[in-house]
């Protein structure tokens, strides 16, 4: 579940616990602008909703999880580890636009009869297929006249060139 508080006018916090990473945003908007702000942590699993201080210029997030409390700072568009007791790493990323950059990994895309995928990354169109994959780099061609060859060919067997290992 994701927590959202209003710092001010255009100024949102979200956190949310995904698996052992608590990951808060930072969210300004203005006039045709959006910059969003966030750090992953590592400090496990929620044992109840967080809780923020709010002050002037931030606030203080309180995560409770089964390795203890962690306070994270928010000030501005900073976010920081305050203290922690079981917490580890911090990932920070950052943009400006005046679309948003979303925090979770982008769903296949579909368009008509066409369909996008980023993990691993492909395209279909019609009949027509791309795939960015590690399998599709290993496929091996003849060198001379193009035909698909085995890992384990030493010739070709369309044209009996010599191949390269």
């Amino acid at each position: 579940m994701i927590y959202h508080w209003e710092l001010g006018t255009g100024h949102q916090i979200s956190v949310d616990n995904e698996g052992a990473q608590t990951v808060v945003t930072i969210l300004h908007t203005s006039a045709g602008q959006q910059q969003r702000t966030s750090n992953s942590f590592t400090t496990g699993i929620w044992l109840v909703p967080p809780e923020m201080s709010m002050t002037p210029t931030g606030g203080t997030l309180r995560v409770t999880t089964p390795s203890g409390e962690s306070l994270i700072q928010i000030q501005g568009n900073s976010i920081n580890m305050q203290s922690s007791q079981g917490a580890s790493q911090s990932t920070t990323s950052t943009s400006s636009s005046s679309t948003s950059t979303g925090i979770k990994p982008m769903p296949p895309l579909q368009m008509g009869n066409m369909q996008m995928n980023m993990q691993p990354m492909s395209m279909k169109m019609g009949n027509l297929e791309l795939n960015m994959d590690t399998t599709a780099s290993q496929k091996r061609f003849c060198t001379e006249c193009g035909t698909p060859v085995k890992p384990t060919d030493k010739f070709c067997a369309s044209c009996g060139h010599k191949l390269e290992l």
